[in-house]
């Protein structure tokens, strides 16, 4: 049964009356679409508007898509039967040239109005539009960028944060906050430097005095955290520099936090609370001030240090003709504010300018909307242009305004719909729902009465009904009910998984009945979780799509392949390998290990196999430590992405997915790092540690899901931001252990005016799970609780969004422990909410059967995944460097000092390559220490490495050389039958070869080169020393081989240059 539409007068308004401006407040499933379809058909319908003068602006791609479809179908239907020849002829025109309307997002519409006027836009005309995530890589790259000429040009810079106790890494994720608000005036105040002393000697006094009230020895259960405390902070007072503001600072912060007592681990309980008393005291009184007086102190240090990165960003996008989503935005409104002529063309050309979902788009969308449509083309304050009767239709629905996150602002919305008004427009209401039925509906009517203003506020949409327009005839699964994880279950975890459990039974129940896996959607609040869900799902046969981002190293098998990967960034890195000889690929146990040990076996990949051990475990560290060798040739023959895609294959990765019953999501998963890979790799990032510190980024970190079967007969998970706009007749609310206060992550408030936009923006660093604020502006607790008030009740909405999805039955998730952080609690109090029973699951029994997989199961499971990749599999060339294919047994057994390896090797390196420049070192020799995480003890070492050096006979030679190169890279090909190729150590036989290598000195002294390369290894003996040359020989011969053969020039002698010896 159905009702009768109760907004009939306003959705007659949206489609008859054209010359009237309307902003349309749209609630859940209330036909918006529909309604603007219907707009648009009546614009050609009534003569109005030609196709071509046609703009509707959509919040993603795929809703463009989606607006297009529809658009075209119900011009279609109306064309057809129509019957007057003026009107038909009208729309047969629009249907044959529909691809003149514009239907997109505003980010493609501004790139076409900036495209169509680059003189007045002041813009190069072939630039390039950024995608997010090339955005953030241009971003990286423009601030390693200005970290190196800091270290170069400006060294006091760094010093300065360093002596405020910042660190330069802990801004990284501060410049990328300040990326995303351009248009916005970024607020501080100097402040002067707050006196430390008088604190310090009142807390070294009460620690001091605390002392002797401290147990003599420790607590069977350990110290308490205030005994805790006074131990530490005696420790730093012994060593304490008194200039150094950092290090007072960072002993006030000890005691910055809740230091109760436990009184059974000190000696008296009196002198417990005394001392609780009195550091409480000192805290509240002197050192808290201080602590927020001392951060806004450094707030201007840090904003001035982001902005000249920023300067570094915008000046790589200037040099490269690029824009990003937000300069889009902000030089369209530039383009339209500042010229009358362009203001004017292009309002002839585009007559009708539609918005979809106004609530969540960007702010200075507002300005480029009145702009467009403006009487007023000599009008530069936005505000106040008034649009031209019919120009302008924006739809919206502040109740699901949940993108605040990603610039969107209530502010914003609420000043354009009362501009609206004064401009003599229109605010209609559509409150009537046909996705939903009433048992839903009403129910959810009372929740949001409650919690929706009846007048909207500054920070609130106001409450309006959802008139149901179909009506529940109880035949069906249908209404709101409750899934609830019983009291047993507390641990987050255990929570979660056990209602992923009772979801998957209740949709197999569901399924048995004759429904579909594409009816039912799984909704979780946060990312965190998802994949949890997913492989649930999974593990029962029910298919699945994910959208939205996840963690993927969440499955354990992408954490184990991570580990292995890192087992060869450090061939000597006994603790990597003990890891990965545990891992799910080799199994061997801490018994093995054990008998390892015992019997001499060492912790190395090339170690020997000791006789005394028993077969069984012999053969099971034989098989491991050979493959290991195999893979670490591999890394030095191949490129990166090949080694790994060749391991991943060989510990047979892909069918351990499949048997332990991971889906094509799991595999697609794979195959998208890999191609993420390849494309760093392409650009330019070739090293082994390099690509694998990319693949575990991408493994512990929220990846993009590439979703394949978004229509397919599957069940949809995603959180809450990405269903809007979605639908599903079962949707569940899952996840009832997981709820965010909006404080543990604010971090800025902006306030925008008519005139101006101001941004108030606090610096945080994590520490663990943790933020710990390290700069702040002033007045910063005010803007605080400001921006407080807008989270909190956006998270009503993002309830209301959630609730609102369903068609039939809407399930909520809950614990009978504790529903405190359940995020869905405020629907639980529903009258007469229905308990979901459920049938008994399978016996632990039957699930703990072992899952075999043949050859043929996983070719079927897998049917063609890989298919793509064959035709790259084949061999045109190969890819090959003087230090790939080596045997490192030899070298890796000989005794080495401690304090080398790669990334000393990279320092020592980096800082030859200056010096022989003849550049200063002496700032940039502590930073590069720094940047490695080497202590600064090493200072003198890398110093003395120079002073050798500059004795050595050929540095004479370069101070006189007629050209010196550092560091040069080369790469070319060589064919079968070139000289070169002979040269080249590898068994595999290819018609070419791709050769790359960096030669690190090449000098040319009477007309003849010579070629000198460094080597760090610490080795104790000159015997050890000859092993490494006969082992270095072959590459620095391909170096003079290579050197004569690109430059025809001879290479008289070359050199390997040992810097811990005075034999080279």
């Amino acid at each position: 049964m159905s009702k009768e539409i109760v907004d009939q007068a306003s959705r007659s308004k949206i489609t008859k009356d054209l010359s009237t401006n309307f902003l349309v407040e749209a609630g859940a499933g209330s036909g918006k679409t529909t309604s603007l379809v219907s707009r648009m058909v009546n614009l050609i319908y009534s003569g109005f508007c030609q196709i071509n003068e046609i703009v509707a602006i959509t919040f993603t791609r795929k809703a463009a898509d989606e607006l297009k479809l529809r658009f075209q179908a119900e011009l279609e239907r109306v064309w057809k039967k129509e019957e007057d020849p003026e009107i038909q002829a009208r729309l047969s025109h629009a249907l044959q040239n529909i691809d003149q309307s514009f239907l997109g997002t505003v980010h493609s519409f501004c790139a076409k109005l900036l495209r169509e006027r680059p003189i007045e836009a002041k813009f190069d005309l072939s630039f390039q539009e950024l995608e997010e995530e090339d955005d953030n890589d241009l971003l990286k790259e423009a601030w390693q960028q200005y970290l190196h000429v800091l270290q170069e040009d400006r060294p006091q810079e760094l010093e300065h944060l360093h002596e405020l106790g910042l660190k330069v890494d802990d801004l990284y994720s501060c410049v990328r906050t300040m990326k995303e608000y351009p248009d916005v005036e970024w607020v501080t105040a100097n402040v002067a430097k707050p006196d430390l002393d008088e604190a310090l000697q009142s807390l070294k006094s009460l620690l001091q005095e605390a002392r002797r009230a401290l147990p003599k020895q420790e607590p069977p259960k350990g110290y308490d955290k205030l005994q805790t405390a006074i131990h530490q902070g005696l420790q730093r007072i012994r060593h304490l520099d008194e200039s150094q503001d950092k290090e007072i600072m960072e002993l006030f912060e000890l005691f910055n936090k809740n230091l109760k007592p436990t009184f059974n681990r000190w000696e008296n309980r009196e002198d417990a609370e005394f001392y609780h008393d009195k550091f409480s005291g000192l805290v509240d009184v002197k050192i808290k001030p201080l602590i927020q007086n001392w951060k806004e102190f450094c707030h201007p240090v840090v904003i001035s240090f982001l902005r000249g990165a920023l300067r570094e960003y915008e000046q790589l996008k200037s040099e490269r003709s690029l824009l990003n989503f937000q300069d889009l935005l902000l030089k369209t409104s530039e383009l339209l504010k500042g010229n009358a002529e362009v203001r004017r063309y292009f309002q002839q050309k585009y007559r009708s300018l539609l918005v979809d979902e106004f609530q969540d788009t960007d702010p200075i969308q507002a300005e480029i909307m009145f702009y467009l449509t403006s009487e007023d083309h000599h009008e530069q304050v936005w505000t106040k242009c008034k649009p031209i009767p019919g120009s302008l239709f924006v739809v919206g629905d502040p109740k699901q305004a949940i993108y605040r996150f990603r610039r969107a602002d209530m502010d914003t919305y609420n000043r354009v719909k009362e501009l609206m008004i004064e401009h003599g427009g229109e605010v209609l209401q559509l409150t009537m729902n046909f996705r939903t039925l009433d048992a839903v509906t009403e129910k959810l009517n009372t929740v949001f009465q409650e919690f929706l203003p009846e007048d909207e506020t500054v920070y609130q949409a106001a409450y309006r009904p959802l008139h149901a327009f179909k009506e529940d005839d109880g035949q069906a699964f249908s209404g709101i009910k409750q899934l609830t994880v019983p009291s047993e279950y507390t641990r987050k975890d255990d929570v979660m998984e056990k209602d992923a459990e009772n979801i998957v039974q209740s949709i197999k129940q569901l399924m048995k009945e004759g429904h579909d896996a594409k009816e039912f959607m799984v909704l979780t609040r946060y990312n965190d979780g998802i994949a949890t869900y997913a492989q649930m799902l999974e593990n029962e046969g029910i298919p699945v799509s994910v959208s939205g981002e996840m963690v993927i190293g969440e499955t354990v098998e992408f954490r184990e392949l991570a580990i292995l990967l890192q087992t060869f960034l450090d061939p000597t890195d006994e603790v990597a390998l003990v890891a990965t000889l545990r891992g799910m690929f080799f199994g061997v146990s801490d018994d093995d290990l054990y008998q390892w040990k015992e019997s001499g076996g060492r912790f190395s990949i090339y170690s020997h196999l000791p006789a005394s051990l028993p077969d069984e475990i012999k053969a099971k560290f034989e098989l491991a430590l050979t493959k290991l060798q195999t893979y670490q040739k591999w890394i030095q023959q191949y490129l990166p992405t090949t080694a790994i895609e060749k391991m991943i294959e060989d510990v047979g990765f892909y069918p351990l997915l499949l048997a332990n019953k991971h889906g094509k999501r799991a595999h697609k998963s794979l195959l998208q790092i890999l191609e993420a890979l390849r494309n760093q790799e392409s650009n330019g990032t070739p090293t082994y540690k390099a690509i694998c510190d990319l693949f575990t980024e991408m493994v512990e970190e929220k990846t993009v899901v590439a979703n394949l079967e978004e229509e397919a007969d599957a069940v949809r998970i995603m959180n809450v931001h990405k269903a809007k706009g979605l639908e599903a007749p079962i949707v569940y609310l899952a996840h009832p252990i997981k709820q965010v206060k909006p404080e543990s992550f604010l971090s800025k408030h902006i306030k925008r005016e008519d005139y101006e936009s101001k941004g108030y923006f606090s610096f945080s660093v994590k520490k663990g799970f943790q933020s710990k604020p390290i700069a702040l502006p002033l007045h910063w607790e005010d803007f605080k609780q400001e921006e407080l008030r807008y989270l909190t009740e956006e998270e009503v909405r993002i309830l209301y969004v959630a609730a609102t999805r369903a068609e039939k039955a809407l399930v909520i998730s809950s614990s009978a422990k504790n529903n405190n952080k359940n995020p869905w609690k405020s629907l639980l109090g529903v009258e007469g909410l229905e308990m979901i029973e459920l049938e008994e699951s399978v016996s632990e029994e039957s699930e703990q059967v072992t899952n075999l997989v043949t050859l043929q199961d996983y070719r079927t499971q897998t049917g063609g995944m890989l298919d793509w990749l064959e035709d790259s599999k084949r061999p045109t060339y190969e890819s090959w460097s003087p230090t790939a294919d080596k045997d490192y047994e030899n070298v890796l057994n000989i005794a080495r000092e401690s304090g080398g390896g790669k990334e000393w090797g990279t320092i020592i390196h980096e800082v030859m390559e200056r010096v022989v420049k003849g550049e200063d070192v002496t700032n940039f020799v502590r930073n590069i220490l720094e940047k490695y995480n080497e202590s600064l003890e090493r200072e003198s070492e890398v110093w003395s490495y120079i002073e050798t050096f500059k004795n050595a006979d050929a540095w004479k030679e370069i101070q006189q050389a007629e050209e010196v190169l550092t560091e040069v890279p080369f790469r070319f090909r060589v064919q079968k039958g070139d000289k070169l190729y002979a040269q080249i150590e590898t068994n595999e036989q290819v018609e070419s070869y791709f050769v790359k290598g960096i030669i690190d000195l090449v000098y040319k002294t009477n007309g003849e080169w010579k070629i000198l390369d460094y080597k760090t290894d610490r080795v104790k003996s000159d015997e050890d020393i000859e092993k490494l040359k006969a082992f270095y020989q072959g590459q620095i011969d391909f170096y003079q081989q290579a050197w004569q053969t690109l430059t025809g020039e001879t290479v008289k002698e070359t050199q390997l240059y040992f810097f811990n010896t005075v034999t080279h």
